[in-house]
């Protein structure tokens, strides 16, 4: 196993994040001219890891649906948020989204 060889998914990290809930979601934008941009695409919602799925919610809609087989996820180093990319089966492309995390005492 090299370096930068495909790793399993992780599902520690997947239960880290799942049934969190979320201050808003930012999706990562590529302009014409290749500069990139954060659009705020939801406030006050949810993660829910369902089944096979990665969903995350915000009020009554979904924002991001995905296979958590065909998707990378990253905690931020902050630790306030997950980075979640993939194939979004609500819009039809492949997206990047940010989900920060509203705060709670552990």
């Amino acid at each position: 196993m090299g370096l930068f060889s495909k790793r399993n998914k992780n599902p520690e990290l997947l239960n880290t994040f799942d049934g969190r809930q979320v201050k808003y979601v930012t999706k990562r934008m590529v302009n014409e001219d290749g500069a990139v941009t954060h659009q705020i695409a939801g406030k006050s919602g949810r993660i829910a890891v369902v089944g096979d799925e990665i969903r995350i919610i915000c009020g009554e809609i979904d924002v991001f649906r995905c296979r958590v087989a065909d998707s990378k996820y990253f905690l931020l180093m902050s630790g306030d948020g997950v980075t979640v990319e993939g194939e979004n089966s609500v819009s039809g492309k492949y997206d990047s989204v940010t989900a920060y995390y509203t705060y709670y005492r552990k």
